[in-house]
């Protein structure tokens, strides 16, 4: 079965399912449903050709110059300082206080604002400071995030959730090359976030392997992401039996229910095909021979 478009989707299932792709409701109604099991097919496996890496570039902290704030301010000055854009939602911690301040603006190398009040009872005159990179993102496109991996120790970065890490390390502060890494939701741009520990002490390139989003259809020309090879069978059933659940009007009309199995049957083949290949093949061994060694497959005694 060749690839089919998302018009060609769109007649099929119209055609089946004696729809009227003229009338604005029921074209609407078919272009969802498409879409819709695109993405319950898209939910139900990590599939090859839904995977993607990209690279996150690590940043190790500002500690340049020397600082002032006064009591219960939010403006910092800086004297021989390098602030800069990208230091905002960073977070920065002065010589005074154990506390961490979240950058919300810079607006020169030497002046930056605080989301909260300095804690201080008196202002910090020259005093020095670190500013530090806590949380990182991917890109918007990222549905999950599988791993993460650093080559500079090497290390593949051990997930673990923010609730124990909390319960472990409250108060982190301790830099060096990254072990661990801790998601935490998402960002107002609807990015994945995480943090890494130890803080990183040097710039490196951290690669995150991950699962893409979906991408709804939506021009006539589109062709789903999913392999051709499933269009003209699962995606396309998927799309049909919400269509019969659509027009159903009897309990005794079964047709939305036998070709959902149809559906979710399709799509455990699909799983199947997709899994990886082991590549590991028993071999028919003599069970006499190999005395005391665990074989899959045990003969007879007395096989030639």
């Amino acid at each position: 079965m060749s690839q089919m478009t998302f018009l060609t989707l769109q007649q099929e299932i119209a055609a089946r399912a004696r729809l009227d792709l003229n009338k604005s409701d029921q074209a609407t109604l078919v272009k969802r449903w498409i879409n819709q099991a695109q993405e319950e097919i898209w939910s139900k496996y990590d599939w090859p050709w839904a995977l993607d890496r990209e690279v996150v570039e690590t940043r190790v902290d500002k500690t340049a110059g020397t600082v002032s704030v006064s009591a219960a301010g939010t403006a910092v000055t800086g004297s021989s300082t390098a602030f800069a854009s990208t230091d905002v939602d960073s977070f920065i911690q002065f010589s005074s206080s154990k506390d961490w301040y979240k950058i919300t603006a810079v607006g020169s190398s030497a002046a930056l604002t605080l989301e909260k009040g300095y804690v201080g009872t008196s202002a910090l005159s020259a005093g020095t400071y670190t500013i530090r990179k806590m949380f990182y993102n991917v890109s918007a496109n990222v549905e999950k995030v599988l791993s993460i991996r650093q080559a500079v120790s090497p290390a593949k970065l051990t997930l673990i959730p923010f609730r124990k890490f909390d319960s472990l390390r409250p108060n982190p502060e301790s830099t060096g090359n990254p072990t661990y890494w801790i998601p935490f939701g998402y960002d107002s741009s609807n990015r994945w976030t995480f943090t890494v520990y130890p803080f990183p002490s040097v710039a490196m390139n951290m690669e995150a392997r991950f699962k893409k989003k979906v991408t709804d259809l939506s021009a006539d020309t589109d062709v789903s992401k999913i392999p051709e090879k499933w269009h003209g069978t699962v995606l396309l059933d998927g799309g049909l039996y919400r269509a019969l659940e659509y027009l159903r009007t009897t309990f005794e009309d079964k047709r939305s229910e036998i070709k959902n199995a149809q559906f979710l049957k399709g799509v455990e083949e699909m799983i199947s095909d997709a899994e990886p290949d082991s590549d590991y093949h028993p071999v028919i061994q003599s069970k006499e021979s190999h005395v005391g060694i665990e074989t899959f497959l045990q003969l007879p005694d007395n096989y030639g």
